[in-house]
């Protein structure tokens, strides 16, 4: 092909396509011009004054509220299970039991070996050897009493018979019973002496020792016996049991219970929200794998310090459950409140349609919607708080909005 015929093959694609593009935009402003003229339906809402609360979202996992594990104390066979998985206790039941028949006879023997040392020691202290001492104190007593009386009458008498007021006869028998009252006395207060010698303190000792021995002893072996029968520590619902009849238990959790007539979610949240919040402030809590209700959460605790990992502050959510539909490791969804603007204009979150970066809502003035771009405080789950752009009465479209540009023609349209 000749240079010349090349040249005005070329000429004339270069025309073709300048038809082409001239074409195509007389076709996209024709476009745009028809959506702008053509009315379309709306619905709009007055911009009004209200209070705005301030919420943010936070995610966790529904834990219960209290949860233990249950290993027995002493390694057993185990000889019993009284609830399975999914069972409700009370705190106390018992859930189940380990073989108590050798420990049952440690325990006889033991309880026999504490009474054998509490009848020696009471023989060494106590029973008959205080009645003796009693008989003897009161012998000694009156010995003495008999032996001052006939000194007494001795003395007078061998006055008397110095004074040759009585026979020698008298006097005689007034020194024999004055000599026997004297043994006496003297017999008694031996015979007190020797038995209180009897009893050594030392021995009271020893067999004070020797109770204190069996009773350790018995006390060890009774709960050994009281460990054979496990308890439940909490009221819930058994969440894990790995014990079966026969097998031994003890080295590993028997059983896990957990208590779920309440539950809780813990978040964590920064340093610019933690001093927002405090305990005993209602928050919403939403487990859609539970209910499609929104539930009411309280703020049971707030961490002082940080989590190392996180470096966010932990906060515990308490979440009623007496229905019990929430379960342990549901995801759940916190809102928290953590500033409100009182009496300030605001606008439903629908209504705000993003535009390059810039918030912007759409306005009906008359038949025509003007975009209006917008400065936004706090948000809800619903409204906006509207720091610029909007005054008061303003009819601001809340549905179609995505419809629209800037001085389109609209209806406004009855609910």
């Amino acid at each position: 092909m000749s240079t010349k015929k090349s040249t005005k093959l070329l000429f004339i694609l270069f025309v073709a396509v300048l038809g082409i593009t001239g074409c195509g935009e007389k076709a996209t402003s024709t476009s745009t011009e028809d959506s702008i003229n053509k009315p379309i339906a709306v619905m709009v809402s007055a911009v009004t004054k209200t209070s705005v609360v301030s919420e943010i979202t936070l995610n966790g996992k529904v834990k219960p509220v209290e949860e233990v594990n249950i290993t027995p104390k002493m390694a057993g066979k185990v000889e019993s299970i009284k609830y399975g998985v999914g069972e409700h206790v009370k705190k106390g039941d018992v859930l189940f039991a380990l073989e108590s028949k050798d420990i049952r006879l440690q325990v006889n023997q033991a309880e026999a070996a504490l009474n054998v040392a509490k009848a020696g020691l009471v023989r060494t202290k106590g029973g008959a050897v205080d009645q003796q001492l009693s008989q003897l104190q009161n012998t000694l007593l009156s010995a003495e009493t008999n032996y001052n009386d006939a000194k007494l009458n001795y003395e007078r008498t061998k006055s008397l018979l110095e004074a040759g007021a009585v026979s020698k006869q008298i006097y005689e028998g007034a020194e024999n019973k004055f000599k026997v009252a004297e043994e006496q006395y003297k017999l008694a207060k031996s015979n007190l002496e020797l038995t209180k010698l009897r009893i050594n303190p030392e021995n009271i000792a020893a067999t004070e020792a020797q109770v204190k021995q069996a009773q350790a002893a018995y006390d060890i072996v009774k709960a050994q016996l009281d460990n054979t029968v496990i308890t439940s520590p909490i009221s819930g619902t058994i969440a894990v049991s790995n014990v079966k009849v026969g097998e031994i238990a003890g080295s590993t959790i028997g059983m896990s219970i957990v208590n779920l007539d309440s539950a809780e979610v813990e978040i964590g949240v920064t340093e610019d929200v933690v001093n927002k919040i405090k305990v005993g402030q209602e928050v919403k809590v939403n487990v859609k794998a539970a209910t499609d209700k929104t539930l009411k959460g309280i703020v049971a605790s707030i961490a002082p310090v940080t989590n190392v990992k996180t470096q966010n502050y932990p906060v515990k959510i308490e979440i009623s459950n007496d229905d019990r539909v929430l379960k342990g490791g549901m995801f759940a969804e916190i809102r928290l409140s953590i500033d409100k603007a009182e009496n300030v204009l605001a606008v439903p979150i629908s209504s705000i349609v993003d535009d390059q970066g810039k918030k912007v809502v759409y306005v009906v003035e008359g038949d025509v919607a003007k975009k209006r771009q917008i400065s936004i405080g706090f948000s809800s789950e619903k409204n906006a708080q509207v720091i610029e752009g909007l005054k008061e009465n303003d009819a601001v479209v809340v549905k179609g909005q995505n419809f629209l540009q800037d001085d389109s023609k609209v209806i406004i349209a009855d609910k």
